[in-house]
């Protein structure tokens, strides 16, 4: 075989764990003197099994201003949601501190002064969810936040989070949920896969068909064990290859146990073994979302590859349409990525190179829908 593809199977943390950025000018990154009170602040959950390292900046001069936590994205990011030398979660609190709104940016659990706990392989979305509500109930017992002005701002698979905390915790007053994979894990993962085979000049034909097998094996995450599911692979993959022209069998490299470069065992059985990545898969987003009452804020940048922004935010609005939460104000920002830079292509690669942190007509929406009565 003369090409080798880098095949990407991840979700939305994209490369954050391993590439390092380069030095480049970060302009919006917040410089001193600040316009807001800044508080580090550290608690634990209720068994104080995990304990949180978190920033809480609240506006100067207000009563009675909203307060929001924000959820990161897939993957273990410190309080400050830094990704390409960008502190993503620290230009946002910035912008929504000076204007008049507290916010609290934790660490991940395993980041900065977070513990991860019990067992750290096993943990899931829901997992997060809870330490979410940890969040939650220490803000709560705080005098100087209004108990019934918080809400949740949930980047990535924290739009997924945000909506499971609601469901469940009436205190919420509102939700932001950004680049929210509201079509769930599977469908998801599809569309990043497909984007990265067509990014890989691989044709239509050959593209299609392998996201026909490529759901098909995603179906079998519900297995219950390692070995049924090594059978589903075999079983699918050679079902799936019997029926294909050679166009895609050539498009694709496929051999006996190889396609698009890889070991087809190798590939699903590595994603199989995350529970988080099974629990991702098969979790139902629409299930949480229909109990949310509060209003919502949903956006997503118009180049967001990484979770596509037609399908998501369609099906978020005719979810709230028929649980009939009329409070929601569905935005497709045009020109941004999933970060919600100002982007060219919206590939991931370009995360980097851009040295907008986050576009500032993206932060003034979400500062103003939140101060909004």
């Amino acid at each position: 075989m003369n090409r080798t593809f880098s095949f990407i199977l991840t979700v939305l943390a994209l490369l954050q764990l391993t590439a390092k950025a380069q030095t480049i000018n970060r302009p919006q990154t917040p410089k001193a003197p600040f316009n807001y009170t800044i508080e580090e602040v550290e608690y634990n959950n209720a068994d104080n099994s995990v304990h949180y390292g978190a920033t809480l900046t609240i506006p100067a001069n207000r009563k009675d201003f909203p307060t929001v936590i924000i959820i990161s994205g897939s993957g273990t990011q410190d309080r400050n949601g830094t990704i390409f030398g960008h502190p993503l979660y620290w230009v946002l609190a910035n912008q929504l501190s000076n204007n008049g709104i507290a916010v609290l940016r934790v660490d991940d659990r395993g980041a900065g002064k977070s513990t991860w706990g019990a067992n750290p392989k096993s943990l899931t979305s829901a997992d997060f969810s809870y330490d979410v509500e940890t969040s939650l109930n220490y803000l709560l017992q705080r005098k100087d936040i209004h108990p019934k002005n918080i809400g949740l701002i949930g980047h990535s698979e924290g739009g997924m989070i945000a909506p499971m905390v609601a469901a469940r915790r009436k205190e919420i007053a509102f939700l932001v949920l950004w680049g929210a994979p509201a079509i769930g894990g599977a469908a998801t993962n599809l569309s990043q896969n497909m984007i990265q085979l067509q990014k890989a000049r691989i044709d239509s034909v050959s593209t299609a068909a392998f996201g026909q097998l490529h759901s098909a094996i995603l179906s079998h995450f519900t297995d219950a064990n390692k070995e049924l599911f090594k059978v589903s692979i075999d079983t699918t993959y050679a079902q799936w290859k019997r029926v294909q022209p050679e166009k895609v069998i050539k498009g694709l490299y496929c051999t006996d146990s190889l396609i698009v470069g890889q070991n087809i065992h190798k590939m699903y059985n590595s994603l199989y073994d995350m529970t988080w990545m099974r629990y991702f898969i098969n979790y139902d987003p629409v299930i949480d979302l229909k109990q949310v009452k509060c209003r919502v804020l949903a956006i997503n940048g118009e180049k967001d590859t990484q979770v596509e922004a037609h399908a998501n935010l369609a099906l978020i609005e005719k979810t709230f349409r028929e649980s009939h939460n009329k409070k929601a104000t569905i935005k497709k920002l045009a020109g941004l990525n999933h970060l919600l830079q100002t982007a060219i292509t919206g590939d991931f690669t370009e995360y980097q190179k851009i040295e907008e942190t986050i576009a500032p007509a993206a932060m003034e929406i979400i500062s103003s829908w939140i101060n909004k009565k």
